[in-house]
């Protein structure tokens, strides 16, 4: 059946389909998958009839036909309860996909210009989001009305297939073969200290100076050892005393701009504070291994136009 295969379908296949196989059972298929989606999204039969603009009783014949075509149960439902069982769920996260790719491919058919309309759903680290991709996803938000975007700032690392994110950003290397990684920019990590508290300590010249400072460290262990790289790119490790830890970037930040030692920063942490003069860069000439931030999607899932959209449109912006 043509519907079992969406996991692999793109708008690409979509045509194929359409031409090798009979247009009326296809056509019937889809609406009924239409049906099911519009059903589980209202979670009621009855207003995914009026939304749709037929019978209740049409409606429903749509769910059992889809059913018995499924073989399997996709809704349960009884007179006080309603929901999706295991079948259903996997069956309407995949059928979104191929209703989004079926719809912008009858557009791209008839040559309209395709709207940008409907749910993205995406998560962002916490502080590379608020710092970075705020300005740019409510810019997007306010060109593109129609479109819903479902925004989670989280360093949590959210797994992309099972929670149904249509994509998320990550500062890492890929290591998941079954994803998909499209490079936005890249960070690197810079140490940075207040005016006040460099003009009152010793000079720093080389990597094992950080010994006589106090050090503000990123995370619980009060032992640390920072790696740095000098310009013939040999690595250097320190070992080091922490004399402040925390895990919330920003708590760091403003301890290194009292003037209580020197921090470890991402560069899209500190640059704020460096151009205002709130903190100095040190040792500049030894620098970290720059890290790649990256869009990560699903290889299996089609790629909504929206969600290309704002993937190109971030990445313009950077």
């Amino acid at each position: 059946m043509v519907l079992q295969y969406v996991a692999q379908i793109n708008h690409l296949e979509i045509i194929v389909l359409l031409i090798s196989t009979q247009a009326e059972t296809t056509m019937g298929q889809i609406e009924e998958l239409r049906a099911f989606v519009q059903i589980v999204e209202q979670q009621s039969i009855g207003k995914a009839a009026e939304q749709a603009g037929i019978a209740k009783s049409a409606m429903s014949r749509k769910l059992k036909m889809l059913e018995e075509r499924m073989q399997a149960v996709l809704i349960t439902r009884t007179t006080r309860q309603w929901g999706l069982t295991e079948s259903g769920r996997q069956y309407y996260e995949r059928g979104v996909d191929m209703l989004n790719a079926f719809d912008e491919f009858e557009a791209r058919v008839r040559n309209e210009n395709l709207e940008l309309k409907g749910d993205i759903r995406l998560s962002v680290p916490l502080y590379f989001g608020q710092r970075s991709l705020s300005t740019p996803l409510l810019e997007f938000a306010e060109q593109n009305p129609d479109v819903r975007i479902d925004v989670e700032f989280s360093d949590r690392l959210v797994d992309v297939v099972a929670e149904n994110y249509d994509m998320v950003v990550r500062i890492s290397e890929l290591k998941d073969s079954s994803l998909i990684a499209r490079k936005l920019c890249q960070t690197r990590h810079i140490y940075c200290a207040s005016p006040g508290y460099l003009a009152n300590s010793s000079e720093i010249k080389v990597p094992k100076d950080f010994q006589a400072h106090r050090i503000l460290q990123y995370g619980s262990s009060k032992r640390t050892k920072w790696t740095f790289t000098s310009s013939t790119s040999k690595d250097i490790s320190v070992n080091l005393t922490s004399s402040l830890n925390s895990h919330d970037g920003a708590f760091l930040i403003e301890a290194a701009e009292t003037g209580l030692g020197i921090a470890r920063l991402p560069d899209f942490l500190a640059d704020a504070s460096i151009k205002s003069g709130k903190l100095e860069r040190v040792l500049s000439s030894y620098e970290h291994k720059p890290q790649g931030v990256y869009f990560v999607y699903p290889s299996n899932r089609y790629l909504p136009h929206r969600t290309r959209a704002l993937m190109d449109f971030l990445r313009q912006k950077f």
